[in-house]
């Protein structure tokens, strides 16, 4: 069964129409261009025969632990890809709320507010390394959801958190987003924790970025512990020194007969390194 909490991005995906994978080994929803998220995963290559079936073009893998890297490595050879891991982040479920004193105060986003937090969400993708060419779409959607909120000090706006919608008694935070210049001053622990009180009685989740050591400290201290680490995996094309592509010509030597330009089955795929290494050796 899937935990509300531990689970909810994988949830998040399925409502939005991602495509369900449930097996005895495993569970998993592929969405694109979001990829392949996991859950519960025993038996990986009984899983990855299954999402092959459904999602053959995902090109990104994210779960726990090694078991999220032993599906990206096999998904990877299933498709012909190679695999870089791209970090990662904690999940964490909210305990006992702590709320912090900070001069400002909270408020809903308004009309006037979506062009600047369209350029902090832009802002926010850049630093995470992530493209989002629909900041603006999402601001102007927070805004008429009454799911967008900023934080108000010296008459100027200093810092923005949004919410998903309450989904199985259960709601995340995020984005969640305070310049570098006003940093540092409490103003995002403020408006996460203003968030937080609002949300109650739901049961409150967020998400932060495993290279960004101070907001796991910020979460800590209102009262956020940690559920899980997820994974990410992102798939790649394959780059062969000294073989070039011959898309759709005759493969002009062994080695270029083991490339394989579409998905093929795990069995297979598997079984492909040996047949490469014994037709390199007689080459």
């Amino acid at each position: 069964m899937l935990d509300p909490v531990r689970h909810v991005v994988l949830l998040e995906e399925l409502d939005a129409g991602g495509r369900l994978v449930e097996t005895p080994g495993g569970v998993a929803v592929a969405r694109e261009p979001r990829g392949i998220r996991l859950a519960h995963v025993a038996d990986v290559g009984g899983l990855v025969e299954r999402v092959l079936e459904v999602a053959p073009e995902s090109m990104a893998v994210e779960g726990e632990g090694e078991v999220a890297e032993q599906f990206a490595n096999s998904w990877a050879v299933a498709v012909g890809k190679q695999v870089e891991e791209r970090g990662g982040v904690r999940l964490y479920r909210l305990g006992e709320l702590r709320t912090p004193s900070t001069q400002g105060k909270a408020r809903l986003a308004e009309s006037g507010d979506v062009e600047l937090c369209a350029e902090w969400l832009a802002a926010m993708a850049r630093e995470e390394d992530e493209r989002r060419g629909w900041a603006v779409a999402r601001s102007r959607n927070g805004v008429e959801e009454r799911r967008l909120w900023v934080f108000e000090d010296g008459g100027g706006v200093v810092a923005m958190a949004a919410h998903r919608p309450v989904r199985r008694g259960v709601v995340r935070l995020g984005p969640i987003y305070t310049p570098p210049e006003f940093r540092r001053r409490g103003y995002g622990a403020a408006l996460t924790a203003h968030l937080a009180r609002n949300l109650q009685p739901a049961e409150i989740c967020l998400r932060t970025d495993l290279g960004n050591p101070h907001s796991h400290g910020v979460y800590q201290q209102l009262g956020f512990e940690a559920v899980a680490d997820l994974r990410r995996f992102q798939l790649i094309s394959r780059d062969w020194p000294g073989v070039r592509p011959w898309y759709g010509r005759p493969p002009a030597s062994p080695i270029q007969r083991c490339i394989m330009p579409r998905p093929m089955s795990l069995r297979r795929a598997l079984w492909m390194p040996t047949v490469c290494s014994a037709l390199t050796e007689r080459a």
